[in-house]
């Protein structure tokens, strides 16, 4: 089973704790049953979970139908099973919409004013054909199939499509990578990057942040890639570094001085505005050591409120933890076997 910690934003309940205020140090958010969380996802003001047995649970808000299929129930007080056509693989989370992919390759969207899910119609994806993944963030998602990745939501900025329009209802092709399967989407507000199972970055569309040019980046291998609202952050696995690009009026670019040389890196990700470092000790006894930097103005980068100027120490753990970034929430997973 899995242990998780969340802290930060907490008025629409969506840390599932037991009250609905704004929380700076990790707290124990308890999940019902013996499954291991596979993913979190968040929305604007919701939250939600991917069991390994393929279940979901809920909780925050449900003004728009994000969670629950009743619009008398506003929010949803602590982690609440969501009912769901069939098992569940994947889920993501726009600002006020959930999306899942289930076992035989469709594709579930609810929220944004529907209380009941919806199928989203793609090219056939086929579960036997390899991993199908959805990704979200703000108004936008993407399915990820093999070397395709289509998309629907905003297209204000022309991240979905090269014609501008103000949305793509059905889904559509975003990209085809050929030969070259995807990995992953990590994507901001107005903005995606596409990167492969080579850890190179192949595609990006949009208003892409400042100082991020895609040719200057094909070349590279071994990326991790992660995105907040307004830049990119790139963990080199090779070099153990960590660049980013776009705005830091929050002090949202990593500050690269901040890690001693040598430190291994062992995991990161980023939230709406903040990003989540982990790092494992040389020394004994052995730890990980869980770090946030960035715009932490609901206690979602520790105790000190407001901009973090460098890397603020969250968590001290025996084991490797996971980590999981929403909409000013930070979250830290424990496996135990």
């Amino acid at each position: 089973m899995s242990c998780v910690y969340a802290f930060g934003s907490n008025g629409q309940g969506q840390l599932g704790l037991a009250h609905d205020e704004d929380v700076d140090t990790p707290q124990r958010s308890v999940l019902a049953g013996e499954s291991k969380v596979s993913k979190i996802a968040c929305g604007g003001n919701h939250s939600v979970v991917l069991m390994s047995n393929g279940t979901l649970a809920g909780c925050g808000d449900n003004r728009r139908g994000e969670l629950q299929g009743t619009a008398a129930l506003q929010q949803v007080p602590g982690w609440t099973p969501i009912e769901v056509p069939a098992p569940v693989v994947d889920v993501a989370c726009g600002w006020d919409t959930t999306v899942v992919v289930d076992t035989r390759g469709h594709v579930w969207q609810r929220g944004g004013g529907r209380y009941e899910f919806e199928q989203r119609h793609l090219p056939v994806l086929d579960p036997a054909d390899g991993r199908i993944a959805v990704y979200g963030c703000f108004q936008n998602f993407v399915v990820v199939q093999g070397p395709q990745v289509y998309g629907w939501g905003s297209n204000t900025k022309c991240q979905l499509q090269a014609r501008k329009c103000r949305s793509v209802v059905e889904p559509t092709l975003v990209c085809d990578l050929g030969s070259v399967a995807v990995d992953y989407v990590a994507m901001g507000k107005d903005f995606l990057v596409v990167v492969d199972k080579n850890g190179r970055m192949a595609h990006a569309s949009g208003r892409l942040p400042a100082g991020f040019q895609l040719e200057q980046q094909e070349a590279r291998l071994g990326l991790e890639v992660r995105c907040m609202w307004t830049s990119i952050h790139v963990w080199d696995r090779r070099q153990g570094t960590v660049e980013s690009f776009g705005r830091g009026t929050h002090a949202q670019l990593f500050p690269q001085d901040a890690v001693a040389v040598g430190v291994p890196i062992t995991n990161f990700t980023a939230g709406s505005e903040h990003g989540i470092l982990v790092t494992a000790s040389q020394e004994e006894p052995l730890h990980y050591d869980v770090h946030c930097w960035g715009w932490g103005e609901h206690g979602n980068c520790g105790p000190q409120r407001g901009s973090q100027p460098g890397l603020q120490l969250v968590g001290r753990y025996a084991t490797s933890p996971r980590v999981f970034g929403g909409c000013a929430t930070t979250w830290v997973v424990l496996d135990q076997y």
